[in-house]
């Protein structure tokens, strides 16, 4: 399946417009908390990809449904590819070269292909990680890498999801930020701790580059601005307090093919 990638000008006409209609839908103040936890997750994501990426890169954005125009380094990688086994949010998806509809673990790429393969929020939905961490090394060519970040399982953010239906999860995300409720998986949490994650990935014949904690629960408090900055608080203490600091949040990783 393959689609015209937008132009600079087109994703910028499209930033546009989604952030006029999301800060109309969740107001001036949920927006700009919104923003700020784009920038603490995301940038913090972006800033381990973009070193790797330039204008000869090769990219694929594993799991990548709509794209994330907060990840920059899709745009900036000279060839670029999403996967993903959700038809309509490869339709939806302008930021990618190529839309590729497969399951991750049986990609349809030849060995040692990619330069970079980047997979966020996706692994927490993995039924068999061991395979489709396999098939990331095998079309990882030698010195490429593959930059991660899901949840972690040792989270009270986890904990709390995995008490939540299904359903009631889809609609409180679409309640929350927008968005469309089919974007919304079953989770399994199959490779979301640390230890669990790294050895997945040395298993599959990866090295670890960099594997990280990061917070970011507060953004499920933005319908009270007190309370969020509060828990953003509390959290950013936490990343700097031993032994508190493996329930964060989130897991974000490099991992590098010999």
């Amino acid at each position: 399946m393959e689609t015209r990638r937008r132009s600079a000008a087109e994703v910028r006409e499209s930033l546009a417009l989604n952030v006029a209609e999301a800060r109309a839908r969740l107001g001036e103040t949920r927006f700009r908390l919104l923003k700020q936890w784009v920038g603490d997750v995301n940038g913090a994501y972006e800033a381990a990809i973009a070193p790797y990426v330039n204008d000869r890169t090769r990219l694929l954005d594993a799991g990548c449904s709509r794209g994330d125009p907060d990840i920059p380094s899709v745009q900036r990688a000279g060839f670029s590819v999403g996967c993903d086994v959700d038809i309509a949010g490869l339709r939806g998806n302008m930021l990618v070269c190529e839309r590729v509809q497969s399951p991750l673990d049986v990609l349809p790429f030849g060995d040692n292909v990619f330069d970079v393969i980047i997979c966020k929020f996706v692994v927490e939905h993995l039924k068999t990680p061991e395979r489709t961490f396999g098939e990331f090394a095998r079309i990882l060519k030698p010195g490429g890498v593959a930059v991660i970040l899901t949840p972690n399982a040792l989270s009270f953010f986890t904990m709390i999801s995995q008490a939540i239906p299904y359903r009631l999860k889809a609609v409180m995300k679409k309640h929350m930020f927008g968005g469309y409720e089919e974007d919304t998986f079953p989770t399994w949490y199959y490779a979301n701790r640390r230890g669990q994650l790294d050895g997945l990935m040395h298993a599959s014949g990866l090295r670890t580059v960099r594997l990280e904690l990061l917070s970011g629960m507060w953004i499920f408090f933005i319908f009270s601005k007190p309370l969020a900055l509060l828990v953003r608080f509390f959290e950013r203490i936490q990343l700097r307090t031993p032994g508190l600091r493996n329930f964060s949040t989130y897991l974000m990783g490099v991992w590098q093919k010999a």
